[in-house]
């Protein structure tokens, strides 16, 4: 038996989603970079309406694609209980903040791809309602995230190893930029500038720390694996 059997294969669901959220959510989601808080209802229509069949598919696309974060939650939980071992509270609020932040994906897709269904029949404003409640879904339900970044930090803080499965300056940068979300929150309050949607804060910070927060523990949690089979490897060794 091997406790450790999928978890490799499962972890690259973390990159597949990385690299398929920036074409899929993106680029064919008319997101990279997202249409301005400042447009007027009828200058947003005009643009969806342009651009409906490429938001379409990708929003169509991206909604399937995001159950990868879910199960990349699945694996980075199963690598944190080796390390709580009596007390499971940290991997459990990890998981339920994966599971909740995959629905945070889900959601606000849904909500562009019914702006995108029939933009020429849907009245302007109502459009752009459909369309602002896909981003405030999307930004300031942030905490559901930051709960699981915070969880990951401070439970791989704890290993005492000697050489750690997760080292001190990933944890350190995972919860930061969990922490960092809370600028979000200013972005239902203001219309242009670095904390709107579109903004240099808001959007082009955040989500830059996030997709490299992804990179970079994608990075570090196959590393653990690794670390977690050898150390199998060698206990059945000495046995």
């Amino acid at each position: 038996m091997n406790p450790y059997r999928y978890l490799k294969a499962l972890a690259w669901s973390g990159p597949v989603l990385l690299v398929g959220t920036i074409l899929c959510w993106g680029v064919l989601g008319q997101n990279i970079p997202p249409y301005s808080t400042a447009l007027e209802a009828e200058a947003l229509a005009a643009l969806v309406r342009e651009q409906a069949l490429s938001i379409r598919i990708g929003m169509v696309l991206q909604m399937p694609l995001s159950v990868f974060y879910f199960v990349w939650g699945v694996v980075i939980s199963k690598v944190m209980q080796t390390l709580e071992r009596d007390n499971d509270v940290l991997s459990t609020l990890q998981l339920w903040g994966a599971g909740f932040t995959t629905l945070v994906l889900v959601i606000p897709c849904a909500a562009w791809l019914t702006v995108a269904y029939r933009p020429d029949i849907m009245e302007p404003r109502m459009l752009q309602m459909f369309h602002d409640f896909g981003w405030f879904f999307f930004d300031v339900a942030y905490s559901l995230t930051t709960m699981q970044f915070l969880a990951i930090g401070i439970c791989f803080l704890s290993d005492e190893r000697e050489e750690p499965l997760v080292a001190g300056w990933v944890c350190w940068f995972v919860m930061f930029v969990g922490v960092s979300f809370a600028l979000l929150s200013l972005m239902p309050l203001v219309y242009d500038g670095p904390f709107s949607r579109a903004g240099l804060l808001n959007y082009w910070v955040e989500f830059t720390l996030f997709f490299l927060m992804m990179l970079v523990f994608s990075i570090a949690l196959f590393k653990a694996i690794n670390k977690l089979e050898a150390e199998r490897h060698a206990a059945q060794s000495s046995a």
